[in-house]
């Protein structure tokens, strides 16, 4: 017969294995929940000590992030899945709804115009739309750096708009011009200014686009909401990535088509990380507009210009749509960037987080 202190110890024995058993199972299977999350292997560093994705492990990120030093992709990540379902994880060509940050290349757009003596910063918004209230005060520049007084909602309507005119409609029937100059964000700015670049050029704001953009930088995964597969666009997401599990967001571009389709020139383009880095490196360098002409696209008193915010010689560009975010950092040369795009996260603040990295690097 065992003794009473024997039984006690091989019970101890028995408890002790079996949490180190079920510790270990816990810590098995958390690891890998975290690894198909992530999908966090895809990383390139061409730079020893400066490295996006040392910015993400704590982070509950899903997206691409890229760094962009002396004028060199530097470094990249990507993290998570454009479509869960179907197990794909995002890579740098991955095709995201890039909301806002459009209104950086409308302005190009402008610019270009402008530099051709098509038009000019203090052409007044009248020339092209009188029956809008107080027109005749308000100039091109005004329009851009958002100091119109102009206000409208952004509201989806009713039906999706399959045409420019009927887009241009739906701005100048939703907005609302208030008279005031201060600053005042509204994506009605924008599609005005596509609609008068329409006017000026003789083109579709889209033919333009493709012309003046697309076709010249080969952009080849970059489209418009409206001739683009479904299929080939990242999924939104709004659950906690970070524990694998993926909720499919009600801002889905599948599911937003009569929005998209109402935000002519101010954030109905998609495209992908690379090609996003690809258009900073032409505006900046003098590839898409003269570096002349960029720098008085952006040159103003106001903190907001040109789609820009800027600060000390350093501009960002954010862009929002459901759970699709997006945040461009850079330098007022282009000479380093941080690029980051999202289709799900649980950051505070992507805009932030673009704005520390690049601090932290380069500042």
């Amino acid at each position: 017969m065992m003794k009473k202190k024997q039984v006690i110890k091989i019970a101890w024995a028995s408890i002790t294995t079996i949490v180190i058993i079920m510790g270990l199972g816990y810590f098995l299977n958390r690891s890998m929940v975290d690894d198909e999350a992530y999908a966090a292997g895809n990383t390139d560093n061409s730079s020893s000590d400066k490295t996006i994705e040392d910015y993400f492990p704590e982070e509950n990120y899903n997206g691409v992030a890229i760094m962009v030093e002396g004028n060199e992709v530097t470094s990249t990540a990507t993290y998570g899945y454009s479509n869960y379902e179907a197990k794909e994880v995002n890579d740098l060509d991955t095709i995201f709804p890039v909301a806002s940050l459009q209104k950086m290349m409308t302005a190009t757009l402008v610019a270009k115009t402008v530099s051709d003596g098509q038009l000019t910063y203090d052409t007044p918004l009248s020339d092209f739309y009188p029956d809008i209230e107080g027109s005749s005060d308000i100039t091109i520049r005004d329009l851009l750096d958002q100091t119109s007084g102009i206000k409208m909602d952004e509201i989806a309507p009713d039906k999706v708009l399959t045409t420019q005119e009927e887009q241009l409609d739906y701005v100048l029937e939703t907005l609302e011009s208030t008279g005031e100059t201060g600053f005042n964000y509204t994506n009605a700015n924008y599609s005005l200014l596509a609609g008068i670049l329409s006017t000026v050029t003789g083109e579709s704001y889209e033919e333009l686009f493709t012309k003046e953009i697309i076709e010249p930088l080969n952009l080849s995964h970059t489209f418009f909401w409206d001739n683009v597969a479904e299929e080939d666009v990242a999924k939104a997401y709004n659950s906690s990535l970070l524990y694998g599990d993926y909720t499919e967001s009600a801002s889905d571009f599948s599911q937003s088509k009569e929005l998209y389709s109402s935000l002519i020139g101010a954030g109905n383009v998609l495209m992908s990380a690379n090609d996003l880095v690809t258009f900073l490196q032409a505006l900046t360098d003098g590839t898409l507009i003269t570096k002349e002409a960029f720098s008085n696209m952006v040159k103003t008193d106001n903190d907001y210009s040109g789609a820009f915010w800027q600060n000390d010689g350093l501009m960002q560009t954010n862009g929002s749509l459901g759970d699709y975010q997006s945040s461009v950092f850079l330098d007022d040369n282009g000479e380093n960037i941080i690029v980051l795009i999202s289709n799900g996260h649980e950051l505070d603040s992507l805009s932030d987080l673009a704005s520390s990295i690049y601090k932290s690097n380069f500042a």
